[in-house]
Order: C-alpha cells, then structure tokens, then sequence
C-alpha cells in the first residue's frame, strides 16, 4: 500500500458503513456537508476542488465518501507523508457525520475501519482531531484509547470594532521597521527571481520553531508551490520581510473566493530577526490590507504553547472562538 494518490485507493467496508472513493464530482457535496457540520465555517467548493485535485508525490492522502444503507452520511480521510520521508510514522483519520445523536456510533464503527486501514499501511501512531464544543465527537475518542495531545487556540478579530487601534498599531510598526532597516512589502513588488525559493527555505525554517509533538516533514518546493496556487492565496496579498536581499518573515491572509471566512494562512519569521517586531509589522499589514479591502472579520489559529504570537493576537483585539484539539493513539505493537 504505498502508492500515493490525491484519492482514495479502495473501497473500506465493514460494521454496516462502506468507504466510497470520493471523486472531483463530490465536492458539491462535501461542501455542502462541512458546512451543514460546522455553519460557523462554510466550505468553498474552489478551495476544496483545488486540494481534492493536487495529488502530491511526497503523501499518502485518501479520501472517502462514507455511506449507510446507500445514503452518503459522512466525510473520511487518511493521511501522511511518505514513510521513507517522515520522522514519525503517524497518520492522522478523519471520519465527520452530522451533529445527531448518531455521530458516536458512527463515528465509532467508521474508527474501525480506519484503524484497521491505518495498521495496514504500517502507521505506528494515529492522530485525531475534534472541535471544541464537539464534546461528543472527543469523548468517542477517547473512550477508544485516544489521548488528548495539544489544544490550539482559535481567534477572530472584528476589523471594524478594532479599526482605529489597528491602524494606529500598523504606523507604529512602519516607523520601527524603518528605524530595523527592514522592508516590509508584498511579494509579488519583490524583483528577486529566487524570491519563491527563498521563501520556501525561509517558512521551512521557520515551522520547526512552531510547538508540535509530531514532527513536520520538509516540504519540496513543488509541494510549496501547489500550495501558493490554491485560490485563497494571492501574490499581491502576501506580505514578506526583507533584510537585504534575505526574506526573513512573511505573513498572508487566505481569502477564501465569494464563501468563507478570511483566515491567517501562516505566519513566520527567521530566527535572525526575532525580537524586533517583524512578525507584529507583517500582520498589522495583513489586517490593513484586508480592511481596505472590506473584510469585516479575520480569524486566525496558533498552537496554544506558542506564547508570543498569542499574546500578539491579544494585543491587536482578537477574541477566542472554538480551537482545534489533536489526539494521538499508539498502535498496539504484539
């Protein structure tokens, strides 16, 4: 089982659910679906073809249609690196129903199913995700052996309410950027033709600085790039640092195309330049930006272990909505 593939490679069947293999024509009704589930965070269908069609060499990921008496009820999905590229051999599933009295069932008996898909594919350690407020969703899996791992936090930020303070923290951070000797621009205003690649060296650099218990596996550059032609992303709204001809931060809004909600998409500075409110300068430009283009709300995510950047969030007036909890359960090696 290890050829990779944007899709699912088999039909998964077992306690009275079947595992379709999703295909480009289900996006419709996965994003009508993620959006039934969650009506705070509304899919977008260009968004999801998009990733649903960038097959990535470097990763396994799957991805089903689950069905019960031949009605589809649910959202699965296996995942991860290439064995031969990862540091862990951790998978992470997903199996999302409707918010009923039936999800702990089914969310349990899709579990199986998934787990035993998991163990096939030599994965020694699976990852879940739930919700804050999912409270059933995260006591099924626990009950099944999952632990609790990292809890990130979620914010938004009302750039209406907090305009004047955010423009008055945008100046500041002009003059002191200045005053550093660093400029802070949008890449596509940066001449440099390996400016791509120096920003691929540079957000790699930086992620091994964000909190984790899984470890990231590099990304090629041509991973890099499929992710800077999703839709959301636009070159003229992503911001970067320069000192010299080196980028040493960046910064960037995803702008999810006519549905959905406006989120930070990374953020993240060089080593070299901590401390000297380069990461603060890039996101007060995000949010400028976004106000002057009418965005009324942006949200925003960060490991809830990441002190600075959370205490930045707090600084500009964001406020806390529902986070994401990861848990891991290690496989019962016999």
């Amino acid at each position: 089982m290890s050829t990779p593939s944007g899709f699912a490679r088999a039909t998964l069947r077992g306690n009275g659910l079947t595992f379709r293999p999703a295909t480009l024509d289900d996006v419709p009704w996965a994003v009508a679906f993620t959006t039934a589930r969650d009506p705070s965070e509304p899919g977008n269908e260009a968004q999801m073809r998009h990733w649903w069609q960038s097959a990535d060499p470097e990763r396994v990921d799957e991805r089903w249609i689950i069905e019960e008496g031949g009605e589809s009820i649910g959202y699965g999905y296996f995942g991860h690196p290439l064995w031969a590229r990862s540091p862990m051999r951790a998978a992470r599933l997903l199996a999302w129903f409707p918010r009923d009295a039936r999800r702990p069932d089914r969310l349990g008996r899709a579990f199986d199913a998934l787990e035993s898909h998991a163990v096939s594919d030599d994965a020694l350690v699976f990852t879940a995700n739930s919700l804050e407020g999912f409270d059933d969703e995260y006591e099924t899996l626990v009950a099944r052996g999952y632990r609790e791992d990292r809890r990130s936090k979620s914010w938004e930020l009302d750039l209406i309410a907090n305009r004047a303070s955010l423009e008055a923290m945008t100046a500041t951070a002009r003059e002191r950027m200045k005053a550093e000797g660093i400029e802070i621009t949008t890449v596509d205003s940066v001449p440099d033709p390996n400016k791509w690649r120096k920003l691929h060296e540079m957000i790699e650099a930086s992620v091994q600085d964000i909190p984790t218990t899984v470890p990231h596996t590099p990304e090629s550059f041509e991973s890099f790039m499929r992710w800077m032609s999703s839709p959301g992303l636009h070159a003229d709204r992503l911001w970067v640092a320069r000192e010299g001809q080196a980028i040493v931060g960046v910064s960037v809004l995803e702008y999810p195309p006519g549905v959905g909600n406006v989120w930070t998409d990374y953020t993240g500075t060089s080593r070299s330049v901590r401390g000297r409110g380069v990461a603060r300068a890039l996101k007060c430009e995000t949010v400028a930006q976004a106000i002057a283009l009418d965005v009324t709300h942006v949200r925003t995510n960060n490991d809830g272990e990441n002190k600075p950047i959370l205490h930045l969030n707090e600084e500009m007036g964001y406020h806390r909505i529902p986070g994401h909890i990861q848990l891991l359960k290690t496989v019962a090696v016999a």
